[in-house]
């Protein structure tokens, strides 16, 4: 659902933020789900892992840097990781180790939404003349 000012102010997640999401960063939001879905299907492991990091990466050159904007990213990333182990360790065995961690993960996401709830562009975003 998209504000006036084109922001959209219930998240990919689904939580809806207090505050809306820019623009620019929702595509990452709605990727880094769909990211920790396959990181947690049959297939998932390193590939999405990295996919993961890297939608990370682009939201951290995207938006200023805030303390807890960055706690939220260090969330994602170990909650991601610890996905990512339990995907590795539960290949050919039960997959009891998964659903906690995908539900922690996407705790940190929404987390993360959370925070993203009214960010400012990086200078980066600004000069690249993002739609902010």
């Amino acid at each position: 659902m998209q504000g006036p000012a084109g922001d959209v102010s219930t998240g990919p997640a689904g939580l809806g933020a207090a505050r809306s999401v820019p623009e620019p960063l929702v595509g990452l939001l709605v990727a880094m789900e769909g990211t920790l879905a396959a990181l947690a299907g049959e297939g998932g492991g390193r590939h999405e892992l990295h996919a993961l990091r890297n939608h990370l990466s682009d939201l951290c050159v995207l938006t200023e840097e805030t303390p807890p904007i960055r706690r939220a990213v260090d969330r994602l990333v170990t909650a991601g990781d610890r996905l990512g182990e339990a995907v590795v360790a539960a290949r050919g065995t039960a997959h009891r180790w998964r659903s906690p961690r995908l539900g922690k993960a996407r705790q940190a996401l929404a987390s993360l939404e959370r925070a993203l709830a009214g960010a400012r562009p990086s200078r980066i975003a600004a000069r690249l003349d993002r739609d902010w």
